[in-house]
């Protein structure tokens, strides 16, 4: 897989200029802000962007099933873990909270926003990447969550340069989709569980109508979060996670 790049110097939203080219390209297209003035996060939040951190959203065309397509959450935040240790190295603790946060020394350094569109029998699959690079919002800033915001600069002392970053995290994207793609979702599980956050620990998992505690058991294999409240597994397809 091969990125065509789309650097721009601001927009509103990277998420939304992607969906725009789906429209006219077949293309991997990978759609770069050098500033972010109206950035998304789930649950229609806003994602703060503060000037050189790092906005993109990667855009790709598959012909399967909504299951599949969510996946592709596991393949991103895999691929930024892959491309931030290479340039960080491995003496930082770097994990990924459920589904697709990023934790450096526990701070939230990175979010994941999935969003498709159809186009006959394809879909336009645009995977949404903030990460933090120099700096970070403050918590107040935030809603709902209890976990401090951080930069990589702040935590590692290394500088990264967005458009540089990008390339790495499409070379390591690359890798993970043809990963997934040649030998399925239960290699990609299990690499992604040795990175997970707070396994085997007590969580509380948020639903629009109820709320779950329990130890975080695993991830199945259709990527659900597994946790072990009053003696029973339960599966979640979508949920926050507080900690």
């Amino acid at each position: 897989m091969e990125f065509d790049f789309v650097i721009l110097d601001e927009t509103e939203s990277t998420n939304s200029e992607a969906l725009k080219l789906a429209k006219s390209t077949d293309r991997p297209t990978f759609v770069i802000a050098k500033k972010q003035t109206n950035g998304r996060g789930r649950i229609d939040r806003s994602w703060s962007d503060p000037s050189g951190n790092f906005s993109g959203s990667i855009l790709i065309k598959i012909d399967e099933d909504l299951q599949s397509l969510a996946l592709r959450s596991f393949v991103a935040s895999l691929s930024v873990f892959d491309a931030i240790e290479q340039k960080i190295g491995k003496e930082h603790e770097l994990l990924i909270k459920w589904p697709n946060d990023l934790l450096l020394n526990g701070r939230k350094i990175c979010g994941i926003l999935l969003e498709t569109r159809n186009f006959g029998t394809t879909s336009a699959l645009v995977i949404g990447i903030g990460v933090n690079l120099l700096s970070s919002p403050n918590l107040d800033q935030i809603k709902n969550s209890t976990i401090k915001p951080g930069s990589i600069l702040g935590e590692t002392g290394v500088k990264l340069d967005p458009i540089d970053f990008s390339e790495s995290i499409a070379h390591h994207y690359a890798l993970r989709e043809n990963q997934l793609r040649t030998v399925g979702f239960p290699k990609m599980r299990e690499t992604w569980m040795d990175r997970a956050a707070k396994l085997g620990k007590k969580i509380t998992a948020r639903t629009p109508n109820f709320e779950y505690q329990g130890i975080f058991d695993s991830v199945d294999e259709n990527g659900q979060l597994v946790i072990i409240s009053n003696g029973e597994k339960k599966k979640i397809a979508a949920a926050e996670i507080f900690f």
